[in-house]
């Protein structure tokens, strides 16, 4: 497994090693939060087609990143790999980097400061306990301004990792409807004598968490000495048990656990691992559907219903499908591609083309 990252990212060097001049993955952009009193920068990474006015304007899923100055550059480059081509295993996502400025503050559910081991007289995590407020910020600040600026689907996912995945583990049970998944990495759920897992033993079962997915990752753990949070990997495995007891009502969920990564290497494996899981049977076999266009409408239709939210076909791959029909010969397949094409993006003026052509054979 570890090889093949090795691979995911010679590959990623190597496209934009090729390149002449500057190479651009994302734009920054600063939001003024009334809530947290602050200006709070973000990131932004667009799909590649995003400005193709080929196609009729398409609207996409976005992912929150929490540390986003963390996991921007990895996060788009797994992304970008996993939704190239017709065999893309996930759909093209917008990305939201989120940055942050008292880490801390913003991640924590509750004010619990601990004593130093160093130090019994000092106190860690001081400043602490203002999760609420966060969440706050993101859902009645940040997500509409992305939705308002960018041509967004409505499916969105957060990722959270350590403080963050506590975050996310806080959303999943407290905001469920915030996010339609959640990536929880290594999470922090020690925190406050394991507040979380508390409060999930009483909500898992009578929460109806249909439409939600929710992927787990539990990093290796070495314990030293003067570790503090020792119930680190203890706490996750609890929650994963409480998830496997309680069976929540419509909650899709995978529990994974790393052995050859630690707390600082587990986000990139679990970031792709993640993405694969939540869009699990996006993939539509092209050579099938070659023979049959009709498995397009019944495979997305079984996607739709497995992630609780309406996906449907691009037009860039409808198109290049029904191009690839007629290349092979494949008149009739080909017209009834376009034709979905057609009835998915009636205000495509290149659908309505390729449609013509086709007849006129």
């Amino acid at each position: 497994m570890r090889k093949l990252y090795c691979l995911l990212f010679g590959l990623l060097y190597a496209m934009t090693s090729a390149a002449q001049g500057n190479v651009s993955i994302g734009k920054k952009y600063s939001l003024p939060s009334v809530i947290l009193g602050e200006k709070r920068d973000y990131w932004i990474y667009l799909p590649p087609g995003y400005d193709d006015t080929t196609y009729a304007p398409a609207r996409y899923p976005v992912v929150y990143l929490l540390d986003g100055d963390a996991n921007f550059h990895s996060f788009t480059g797994i992304q970008e790999i996993l939704a190239q081509g017709p065999y893309a295993s996930i759909p093209q996502m917008i990305v939201v980097g989120i940055l942050n400025t008292d880490r801390t503050r913003d991640l924590t559910p509750s004010p619990a400061g601990r004593k130093a081991y160093y130090d019994p007289k000092a106190t860690l995590y001081a400043n602490s306990g203002g999760n609420e407020r966060f969440i706050a910020f993101l859902q009645k600040e940040l997500r509409p301004h992305i939705d308002s600026a960018y041509r967004t689907s409505g499916y969105n996912i957060l990722q959270g990792h350590s403080f963050g995945g506590l975050t996310a583990v806080n959303l999943l049970l407290h905001h469920t409807r915030l996010f339609n998944a959640y990536v929880v990495i290594d999470p922090s759920l020690w925190w406050d004598q394991q507040l979380m897992l508390r409060q999930a033993d009483s909500i898992l079962p009578r929460k109806d968490f249909t439409g939600t997915n929710i992927y787990v990752a539990m990093a290796h753990k070495v314990v030293v000495p003067q570790d503090t949070t020792t119930d680190h990997p203890m706490a996750i495995r609890a929650f994963s048990q409480q998830l496997q007891r309680r069976q929540p009502q419509g909650l899709r969920w995978q529990f994974h656990y790393y052995p050859e990564d630690d707390h600082g290497t587990v986000p990139l494996p679990a970031a792709f691992d993640a993405l694969k899981f939540i869009f699990s049977g996006h993939q539509v076999h092209v050579k099938q559907a070659v023979q049959d266009p009709s498995l397009i409408t019944k495979h997305y239709a079984e996607l739709s219903a497995r992630l609780g939210f309406t996906f449907k076909p691009t037009e860039r791959y409808l198109d290049w499908l029904g191009s690839y029909c007629l290349r092979i010969g494949r008149t009739d397949q080909a017209a009834a591609i376009f034709r979905m094409a057609a009835d998915l993006y009636p205000q495509s003026k290149h659908t309505m083309e390729q449609l013509t052509k086709t007849r006129q054979r």
